[in-house]
């Protein structure tokens, strides 16, 4: 018996060795924390490219300075990106995020014609988003969407009083995008302008990537109101160029998507007033986008930083990578670090609190703060 004990000895010892472990051994080996997968929804590709890539930018420097810092309770971010293309692809992108990736939260995207389609099933799996689109029934009834940009429900009231009150004019004619960006400004314009005393004398869609508004604008002019509100993504730079075309010389009012240098650079598109949140972006902030992702900072690119950060921070609270305890923190959040805005805080809808806007024309292709 003594024997057999002397030659098991030796092996035993020589097995738990070369499994890394020792008989003096007082804790095991802490196996490494998984990272949180985050997705990020933008459109990369097709009409919208610019700003979606410019959101993803600050996406990507937020990422980097939190997982430079340790990361969320010392588990790293790792990004899932994919490209909507500012369209109904966003459903595929949901679909993967939330049944294949198994994402802890999505971010993004910056377009209603992707968060449109996206938006049940964001809320059917219980995934919290935080998204920069501006249609206001995109969140309404949806507690686990959320926005750290202006509803488009502030920016058609606001438009609405600039053209009644600051430009003086009564009589409107509304041309704008068929889709749920287009839609959501046109309803909130309309029904203001009417409230302040105007009446609107035209009043028409136009479905995106249209490659001939004439028609359209025609109708415009027989109407003859004395300013169009014209909210346009894509179809902006075709409309500007026809109205010139066609001799048409009426007050145009947009939106922020004349921020595009597409749209601001054109001839045809001299003197158009526009609204737009006021977004704060400063040059250190610029000068960091470049630096880290080569790209510059535009419109959208501080509400991606922030709408990262937000979101980090949100999970910290949560202490947890579950859906609800995130939506819960969320919820509570007020975030004072934003660079975009002075703070992000949601309401009951999920919406900011606070919204600021701003009016812009267009002159000699820079845009400047516009005086009456």
């Amino acid at each position: 018996m003594k024997i057999l004990t002397r030659l098991l000895c030796p092996t035993l010892i020589a097995v738990l060795t070369l499994s890394g472990c020792s008989l003096g051994s007082k804790k095991p080996v802490e196996k490494a924390k998984e990272p949180i997968k985050i997705g990020v929804s933008s459109s990369l590709s097709g009409s919208g490219a610019d700003f979606g890539n410019g959101f993803l930018a600050g996406v990507e420097l937020a990422t980097k300075e939190i997982n430079d810092a340790g990361g969320i309770n010392g588990q790293q971010i790792k990004l899932i990106v994919e490209d909507d293309k500012n369209s109904s692809e966003s459903v595929t992108v949901f679909n993967k995020l939330t049944n294949i990736d198994k994402v802890v939260a999505i971010v993004g995207p910056i377009s209603s014609a992707a968060m449109g389609p996206a938006a049940p099933i964001a809320q059917a799996s219980k995934t919290p988003t935080l998204i920069v689109a501006g249609n206001p029934s995109l969140t309404i009834g949806r507690d686990y969407i959320f926005r750290n940009y202006p509803s488009d429900n502030y920016q058609g009231k606001f438009a609405a009083e600039v053209a009644y009150n600051n430009l003086g004019k009564t009589k409107a004619a509304v041309l704008y995008e068929l889709s749920d960006w287009g839609q959501g400004l046109e309803e909130t314009f309309v029904k203001k302008f009417k409230e302040l005393g105007g009446e609107i004398v035209y009043n028409e869609g136009a479905i995106p990537d249209s490659n001939d508004l004439r028609t359209q604008i025609l109708k415009v002019k027989a109407a003859n109101p004395d300013i169009l509100y014209f909210p346009m993504f894509t179809n902006a730079v075709i409309g500007f160029n026809q109205m010139k075309e066609l001799g048409i010389t009426l007050p145009v009012l947009g939106s922020d998507s004349f921020i595009d240098e597409k749209v601001s650079k054109l001839p045809s598109a001299e003197g158009a007033v526009f609204t737009a949140a006021k977004t704060n972006n400063p040059e250190d902030f610029q000068k960091k986008i470049k630096e880290a992702t080569g790209k510059t900072s535009g419109l959208f690119t501080p509400y991606g930083y922030d709408a990262m950060m937000v979101m980090a921070q949100a999970i910290n609270n949560a202490g947890s990578t579950d859906h609800q305890a995130i939506r819960d923190a969320l919820a509570k959040i007020k975030y004072d670090k934003s660079v975009a805005v002075p703070v992000v805080e949601f309401d009951e809808n999920g919406d900011l609190k606070t919204a600021e806007f701003e009016t812009k024309v267009i002159k000699n292709g820079e845009i400047v703060d516009y005086q009456p």
